[in-house]
């Protein structure tokens, strides 16, 4: 048969205007035409594919802004002066450059850490250099060319370029987890990305190309190695590689005489070539193992309808998305992700933004599955964040920066303490007493996510389109742009989020007409500008935005009015935790409530529909915050008389009240304390307070107990399901192993016990650390001896049941529960009660 072309072409414009989508699914359906015409034998139809980058929007870089600002002023202090330090501090003693000196030296020896410590510090290094593009620091950047030289040093070491501490010292032939290694486990891929990324933002912070080098080194390796056959099909264990390689590609598409500063090639279509390998190849597993849903690889990427599995893995995989889409211009692309977005925003996120209702793989549950006690971690908070961000800058549509904003807000800043020295991984809605920061972790991959944005986020505030300025964020600042070749200064001033008048000063070189667009947030219902003091009426509404366009002066004057008021959210009827529950929110903070403001608890506590509610500032309070305060009911354990149905002011053991309730960032941040931010609506769903026992008057301690858990769960009168009940507080003696513990209990008074019921916990059925002691007995203080019980029945140490003692009365001011641990293992308490 004999073919010949056919006169007809297709032609589809190369770019798009801002905010304007591809058709969905174009460039699928083009494929099958070109399959089913050729199938009969008529003709193949023969389809350009778009290319160049979508006319979208770009961010104002860092260095072009400044903020000035009295709320996030003072934290961007605290992190340049406190948090950059501590951790950078605290990965050196654990060892992690250590790393790059075995190899370096060829010493060998095991790693330090886990598999992924490499990738940590150079996140690190990206969120610093963020910070030194805002505000040059000579002792950190010192610092920071120190790691350099050593993780170039170890570089060198590998004719390749090949770098991965881990691998090279545990696993030396299964790089790339090839060779029957894993890197879902390994990281390899995720590590490279994250050396990739950082040293392109460290240049473009300093000029400096030494970290350049080492990373196009080891992004030309990878592009040697991974591939279509016969290259090896490896895709990214961790996501975040993907939008690395488009960062390498666009810098030197956008700075082609860096090129020639390389000491190696440099083509970055490579680069580009190489993300859509990761992104495309994900769900087709020939030649590899798969990674399933929890690595999103349970089909491909383009085809995915639901957004699955690890949440911080799965939100970087889309940021990466994303990126590349702008960057390449591909319809398919761009759509696979606004699809996703709509999942996770609409049917799989926290009202504060958060992420990932399930502990046991840190990830998404199913639509609406947002249990208040869920993980919600840190990281998948920031990887929501650049998803945001990235759709906000490819699609220019205000409803990405309203989530970013959100995120932000809440979910991110609560990830690290005012004092900016202790953190959180996980950020659930509802906490008991036992919740605190911890100074450091075993895997403290949140800290530098937490920095990567904070760094990052004076680019967030404005981007520009063809001859537009957008305004994003509303944080005090200055900014520097140039718009139809006229230099153009902007100045915002405002006391947001605590109030939302927001003043934006327009100074241009000379009079220069362009767009102004001011996003006007999703939860402010009537907003109000002016230009110069008039009332713009009717402004030009364009996706989230007010459009000013006009001729602008020098000292024009554009003012934002955004109502606060206080709001009463309540979830989706299919939230099942949340049903007769409501949250508050004013401006784009969440609120929530600790025992701290409460009298000690919060679980008890009604807020009905009628309360009145009002807005407080409190400038001594946790770095001066705004407060909701209102009236509410105290619920107490009482029993319902013998009539079916009564009023709601008859219900018992109902107490009028006042609470106050804090922005949700701010919490844990004086003493461990009960937290709730959905509050009952009704008494039917709150949790009455148990009536006061012996064991709630008592004042417990211990020989020792494990930081992240509590004395408190002694006798907190949570009754347990069963003895490795995780959902409820507990007290353990983790990590002390077969020795002999206590814990105690002290009253203000004399005391008459004569009975105890003891409930163990034990972790043998989720494969952890504790189990039932091998032995107890019960001390009671006699003037300053401890004296043994007399005439006690057995010390029982069943599972999943209380293990009641009873014994001669005695009169004491404390009591004391000895253990015996048993050999190689701990042990602890999920309840302590005393007759």
């Amino acid at each position: 048969m004999k073919w010949n072309k056919c006169p007809i072409s297709l032609t589809m414009k190369p770019s798009l205007e801002p905010g304007s989508h591809f058709p969905h699914g174009f460039a699928a359906t083009c494929r099958e035409l070109r399959r089913a015409l050729v199938s009969v034998g008529i003709v193949v139809l023969m389809v350009a594919a778009p290319s160049g980058s979508v006319a979208g929007l770009e961010a104002v870089p860092i260095d072009r802004v400044a903020i000035e600002d009295a709320f996030w002023s003072p934290k961007f202090k605290v992190w340049r002066e406190v948090t950059i330090p501590d951790c950078l501090s605290k990965f050196e003693k654990d060892g992690a450059l250590a790393n790059f000196d075995k190899i370096r030296d060829g010493t060998g020896g095991q790693h330090a850490g886990p598999p992924w410590y490499d990738g940590l510090i150079y996140e690190m290094i990206r969120g610093c250099a963020d910070f030194l593009a805002a505000r040059r620091d000579a002792a950190l950047e010192t610092r920071l060319d120190g790691y350099i030289e050593r993780i170039a040093a170890a570089q060198a070491r590998d004719p390749r370029g090949y770098l991965n501490t881990y691998t090279q010292l545990e696993r030396p032939h299964q790089p790339w987890g090839l060779n029957g290694g894993d890197d879902n486990w390994q990281h390899d891929v995720y590590n490279a990305g994250a050396l990739v990324e950082a040293a392109v933002h460290y240049y473009r912070a300093t000029g400096k190309t030494r970290l350049l080098e080492v990373a196009v080194r080891l992004a030309n390796h990878m592009a040697d190695v991974m591939g279509p056959p016969p290259k090896q099909n490896v895709v990214p264990g961790h996501s975040l590689p993907e939008e690395a390689l488009v960062k390498l590609h666009l810098l030197f598409r956008t700075e082609p005489g860096l090129k020639a500063r390389m000491p190696v090639p440099v083509d970055e279509g490579r680069y580009l070539q190489l993300a859509e390998f990761w992104i495309e190849n994900r769900g087709r597993h020939d030649g590899r193992k798969s990674f399933g849903a929890y690595g999103q690889d349970h089909r491909p990427v383009l085809e995915q309808e639901t957004i699955e599995g690890h949440a911080v893995r799965a939100t970087l995989l889309c940021a990466g998305l994303v990126a590349a889409g702008q960057a390449n211009g591909r319809a398919d692309y761009l759509n696979a992700a606004t699809r996703l977005w709509s999942n996770m925003v609409h049917r799989r996120m926290y009202i504060t933004g958060g992420l990932g209702a399930v502990a046991q793989h840190e990830g998404f549950g199913g639509d609406y599955e947002l249990p208040n006690d869920g993980y919600l971690e840190t990281c998948a908070a920031v990887g929501a964040g650049f998803f945001h961000h990235n759709l906000n800058l490819a699609l220019a549509d205000g409803q990405y920066a309203d989530e970013l904003e959100r995120v932000v807000y809440n979910a991110i800043l609560t990830g690290v303490s005012l004092q900016g020295d202790s953190y959180f991984y996980d950020n659930p809605l509802a906490a008991g007493p036992q919740r605190k920061r911890w100074a450091w972790h075993p895997c403290p991959c949140c800290p530098p996510m937490f920095l990567k944005i904070m760094g990052a986020l004076p680019g967030y505030i404005y981007a520009q389109g063809q001859e537009s300025l957008y305004v994003n964020l509303y944080i005090g600042s200055r900014a520097r742009v140039r718009i139809r070749e006229a230099d153009v200064e902007v100045r915002q001033t405002t006391r947001y989020p605590w109030e939302g008048q927001v003043r934006l000063v327009i100074t241009p070189e000379r009079p220069v007409d362009f767009a102004l667009h001011v996003r006007l947030p999703g939860w402010c219902r009537q907003p109000q500008i002016k230009v110069n003091g008039r009332v713009v009426a009717s402004p030009e509404l364009v996706q989230g935005y007010a459009r000013l366009q006009r001729r602008w002066r020098r000292g024009d004057v554009v003012e934002l009015s955004l109502p606060m008021p206080v709001e009463r959210m309540l979830a989706h009827p299919k939230v099942e935790a949340n049903r007769g529950r409501v949250a508050l929110r004013r401006g784009p903070l969440v609120y929530c409530l600790e025992g701290v403001d409460n009298g000690g608890h919060v679980r008890h506590l009604v807020i009905p529909p009628e309360a009145a509610l009002h807005a407080v500032h409190k400038p001594g309070l946790l770095g001066g915050v705004t407060v909701i305060q209102g009236s509410a009911w105290a619920l107490e354990r009482a029993a319902w008389p013998e009539k079916l149905y009564l009023d709601r002011e008859q219900v018992p053991g109902v107490v009028r009240t006042q609470f106050t309730a804090i922005p949700y960032f701010a919490h844990a941040n004086r003493q461990p304390c009960e937290m709730r931010v959905w509050m009952a609506e009704t008494p039917l769903v709150a949790e009455p307070l148990p009536r006061p026992t012996l064991a709630s008057r008592a004042t417990p301690s211990a020989s020792h107990c494990f930081e992240r858990d509590t004395v408190t769960a002694l006798n907190d009168q949570i009754e347990p399901a069963a003895s490795d009940d995780t959902k409820i507080p507990r007290f353990t003696w983790w990590d002390h192993r077969g020795t002999i513990e206590w814990v105690q209990y002290d009253w203000a008074e004399p005391t008459q016990v004569r009975a105890v019921e003891v409930y163990w916990w034990d972790e043998r059925r989720i494969r952890a650390h504790c189990r039932v002691p091998q032995s107890w007995r019960l001390l009671y203080r006699d003037g300053e001896q401890w004296r043994p019980v007399r005439r006690a029945t057995p010390y029982g140490t069943e599972m999943d049941c209380f293990n009641r003692v009873t014994f001669e009365p005695v009169k004491t001011r404390a009591l004391r529960l000895e253990v015996q641990l048993q050999p190689e293992w701990s042990g602890g308490l999920l309840e302590w009660r005393v007759e």
